[in-house]
């Protein structure tokens, strides 16, 4: 009986995929980067929509921003003081982009 279920559940998880949202927003987070027709606000509005299903700290969340910015925004923000806060960091690239 068993064997029935483990092959009745492989065949889901084949068909449709495992069902794990935590790791899907994870994944689309570390996937995000902002490209040249994007708007800050708009990246932003998506990275927030993404970190609220995750359970990573501000540090792991603030790098992961800045890893996915414009290069050319990234190459802006040396000429500014380093932010260590996520909020500062957005406000920044807002006004950069702006």
């Amino acid at each position: 009986m068993a064997f029935g279920l483990d092959l009745f559940i492989e065949e889901l998880e084949a068909n449709f995929e495992t069902y794990d949202p935590v790791g899907k927003a994870e994944a689309e987070l570390q996937g995000l980067c902002m490209h040249k027709s994007h708007q800050a606000t708009k990246h932003f509005i998506i990275f927030q929509k993404l970190s609220t299903h995750i359970q990573w700290g501000n540090a792991a969340l603030h790098q992961q921003a800045y890893n996915g910015l414009f290069k050319c925004i990234k190459d802006d923000i040396v000429h500014h003081t380093k932010l260590t806060t996520l909020t500062g960091l957005q406000k920044l690239i807002q006004a950069i982009n702006a």
